[in-house]
């Protein structure tokens, strides 16, 4: 094994990373509780050591040469990879497995397979967190997220899980007292529609774009009512009841079909660019945990025949 090269004093890369950052010796003095004076001595010694200058001084203000951005990237990811480290030996932390998902697909989907995990991963705690926002993974929030979107993202690694496909779904008693055949039928039924909070709620625009894909030329598209739900497990739940017709993700509609709990009463499915991904930070990807996770909810998600 070939000797490791003698790296220069962290002291010296925080006061560097630091006023990097800040683009100021002074701030970065604050930052790290010493005077603006060992902060510019660290420099300078750590310039010296380089042979290089890293940083064009003013008056007030500091700023970073060619060589100084690259080494500041350089130094940045490296104590981002040091911080992780250090998180994932902390006592108690190294055992959780954090995961951040929407609230529908962690109830519809997630919840009712994590078992499988946590059988064959017993010395990871999990910890599931439903919520709407997106966690912070660079603020450590959660170790991994699964999202619904486009993709890709930047700066993460995203493992595409499931593609969305739009179909509507009922109670088998709604469909046993109506006669629905095609996809105009549906205008006679209860539609129970979905709405994000954060756009209008009287949009109906997933029924239409569904009605409209289906070649459904009817002025009542339109004009569509139904109750309005902000999640997919509440419209779900309501299809259940039998209180009408629901346009759902089919990957959250799975289990439910093949428990005959939901029929699909119209083979017409709806699709678009969105996607279900399990993502995570690219630093911690080859953490065993992380790896362990990704390859199972991958497996678990190309397992199910209802799932593209």
């Amino acid at each position: 094994m070939s000797e490791r090269r003698p790296t220069p004093p962290l002291v010296a890369l925080r006061a560097f990373d630091a006023a990097a950052r800040l683009g100021s010796f002074r701030e970065a003095a604050g930052e790290l509780g010493v005077t603006p004076g060992a902060v510019s001595r660290h420099i300078k010694a750590l310039e010296m050591r380089l042979g290089l200058r890293l940083f064009d001084r003013f008056n007030r203000s500091v700023v970073l040469t060619a060589d100084g951005r690259r080494l500041a990237q350089g130094v940045a990811d490296a104590f981002e990879r040091l911080e992780s480290a250090l998180e994932a030996v902390r006592p108690g932390r190294s055992r959780q497995l954090r995961i951040s998902a929407l609230p529908s697909l962690a109830g519809k989907w997630l919840s009712p397979r994590l078992h499988r995990f946590s059988e064959d991963n017993p010395d990871l705690d999990l910890i599931v967190f439903a919520e709407d926002r997106l966690a912070d993974l660079s603020n450590g929030e959660a170790d991994v997220a699964l999202r619904y979107g486009e993709g890709p993202y930047p700066g993460q690694v995203a493992r595409r899980l499931m593609s969305e496909r739009l179909i509507p779904v009922c109670a088998p008693s709604l469909a046993a007292a109506r006669t629905i055949r095609t996809p105009a039928d549906l205008l006679d039924a209860v539609l129970i529609h979905e709405s994000w909070h954060d756009l209008p709620f009287a949009d109906r625009m997933g029924w239409k774009a569904w009605f409209e894909s289906a070649g459904v030329v009817d002025p009542r598209v339109q004009h569509l009512r139904g109750p309005m739900f902000s999640h997919s497990h509440l419209a779900l739940e309501a299809a259940l009841s039998g209180r009408g017709v629901a346009l759902t993700s089919a990957p959250l509609a799975a289990d439910d079909l093949r428990e005959g709990r939901l029929i699909q009463p119209v083979d017409h499915a709806l699709t678009n660019n969105l996607a279900y991904w399990a993502v995570v930070l690219p630093e911690r990807a080859d953490e065993p945990k992380l790896r362990r996770f990704l390859s199972w909810i991958e497996a678990e998600a190309h397992a199910d025949p209802a799932v593209e």
